[in-house]
Formats: structure tokens, sequence, C-alpha cells
């Protein structure tokens, strides 16, 4: 039931990954409301971890409302409505874009070349599917 994986090497905690990951799989829809999550001691021996870094995690998951927990029977996905889920993938993709657009501005690349750039990737990614 392991879904990601641990880049121990990439200098950014290991609760934020595994932090970053829950979030991915909720907001792309792979994980869906009530689904179980695995116990704090058995995601920890999955990734080999220790398992206060697990339960980090799962606080921050919790605060943020993207998981809850039953005493006794275990941590499950919190259910999300459709436009919660859109902004919180907006939230996650702003950053990237913002980051691109900037770095397109550095190389001096005009606003319409950027813009055609983006019409033209977003087509090839998404194809006629109209989504």
């Amino acid at each position: 039931m392991l879904w990601f994986k641990i880049d121990y090497h990439s200098g950014q905690p290991v609760y934020q990954q595994i932090l970053d990951n829950f979030k991915s799989e909720i907001i792309s829809g792979n994980l869906k409301a009530n689904d179980p999550v695995p116990s704090i001691r058995e995601l920890a021996r999955m990734l080999n971890v220790n398992p206060n870094t697990v339960a980090r995690a799962y606080r921050e998951l919790e605060n943020e409302g993207l998981i809850y927990s039953r005493t006794g029977i275990g941590s499950f996905i919190a259910a999300e409505d459709q436009c919660t889920l859109e902004e919180k993938a907006l939230e996650a993709v702003y950053p990237e874009l913002k980051r691109l657009i900037q770095l397109s501005r550095t190389f001096n690349l005009h606003k319409s070349m950027l813009e055609k750039l983006f019409a033209n990737t977003v087509e090839e990614i998404y194809g006629g599917d109209g989504q």
C-alpha cells in the first residue's frame, strides 16, 4: 500500500515529504474520503523512519483537516468537497507557476511568447479532453 518514497538526500525534512506526498495523493483524488491511512508504526516501518517523524506529519495533516483519527480504530482521509480540493490544488500549483514566470522574465522572454508557450504546453499535456 506504499504509494510514495522518501528521498533522504533531498534536504527536505522527511516529515514534510510525508506531508507533501499525502497532500498530493488527496488533492489528485488518489486517496478518497474515509480511505484508511497506515498506522504511524506501520508507515514508519514501511518508510524506515522514526515513528515520531510520521506522527509529526500526521499531526500536520490533521491540523490542516486532511485526515482524522478515531481512537482505537485508526486514521482516515477527511471528506473534502471538490471546490476545496481545487483550491488546494491551485495553492500547490501557484508557487511553481510563479517561479517559472519569474524565471522567464529573468531570461527576458516576452509576455506574449510565454503565453504562447503556456497555451501550447497545456494543449500538449491535456490534449482535447476539455478539462
